[in-house]
């Protein structure tokens, strides 16, 4: 063989051999259980030790099955958190792109997500916000995504809003908001008629709300979000090359931070596009508070 011959045939098998592994770490095998420390400033000592689970991204369609759901959840309830949120992007439905949008809301996939998380449980509730795809597929799959998921999951919906949780005779708020990139997200609907002294956890699909909590002046103690993918498929020594975010690589991934407010983005469950995913494993996160 000669040297020509070599390279050429080198090159197809490692590209060969790229998407394989990209392929198989998009699998319910290779989903990694991220147990994350948070500490928060003058957090009530009932508080200390509070578990979140976070799930996100689960884009369920014919490319990610509903074993991958399932494994992301139990790895979650395995850590026996006491509260359980879903941050959007349940199904992948239409994808907008400059030439317009591809795909459409499907129901089945809707019903294999669900049935994929109906074993999730924690004590102070399941709690969700909906995600840019949640909403691209339009008003009707916005409406059944809700109803189903309330029924077969028992989520409680944040669009806009907030709830105080209560643990110990200590309590927080967590809130959330609709999409970032919707017109209907509203983070002063969601913070209105909080007392500014309480413990304040922001559930929204995109980091990027950091935006408007900044521009706002609003104290949120902690940010949780997904929408990036952790990147889906990470280049070496350069990232993604291509963010969705105007923030660039700051909220791809883990625990970031602005002055006393801190934002964990999680690498989500799902794919989008291709079920591969390269340096950037499926996630199922648990925070503890401390």
């Amino acid at each position: 063989m000669n040297r020509r011959n070599f390279l050429k045939y080198s090159l197809r098998g490692l590209i060969v051999a790229t998407l394989g592994k990209g392929y198989y770490n998009s699998t319910a095998a290779q989903v990694e259980l991220v147990r994350v420390p948070v500490r928060i400033k003058q957090l009530p000592t009932p508080l200390q030790g509070l578990k979140i689970g976070l799930l996100t991204d689960f884009h369920s369609s014919f490319i990610v099955s509903d074993g991958l759901i399932k494994a992301s959840a139990d790895l979650v309830m395995s850590e026996r958190p006491d509260v359980i949120v879903l941050a959007g992007d349940f199904i992948s439905g239409s994808t907008k792109f400059l030439s317009g949008s591809i795909g459409e809301f499907k129901p089945r996939y809707l019903e294999r997500c669900a049935a994929a998380l109906s074993h999730l449980k924690a004590p102070l509730g399941i709690y969700g916000v909906l995600g840019n795809h949640d909403f691209w597929s339009g008003l009707a799959a916005v409406g059944a995504i809700c109803d189903t998921l309330s029924k077969r999951v028992g989520v409680t919906w944040l669009r806009n809003t907030s709830v105080e949780l209560n643990k110990a005779g200590a309590t927080f708020h967590l809130l959330g908001v609709d999409d970032y990139w919707e017109s209907s997200c509203s983070l002063a609907a969601a913070c209105k008629g909080i007392n500014g002294d309480s413990i304040k956890i922001l559930l929204s699909h995109n980091p990027d709300i950091n935006d408007d909590i900044s521009l706002s002046n609003e104290r949120i103690d902690l940010v949780l979000s997904g929408h990036t993918h952790g990147g889906q498929i990470v280049v070496p020594f350069l990232g993604q090359p291509v963010m969705p975010s105007k923030f660039g690589q700051k909220y791809r991934q883990g625990l970031a931070r602005d002055g006393e407010r801190q934002t964990y983005v999680s690498r989500g469950v799902g794919c989008l596009l291709a079920p591969i995913r390269l340096n950037c494993m499926p996630e199922a996160t648990v925070l503890t508070l401390f």
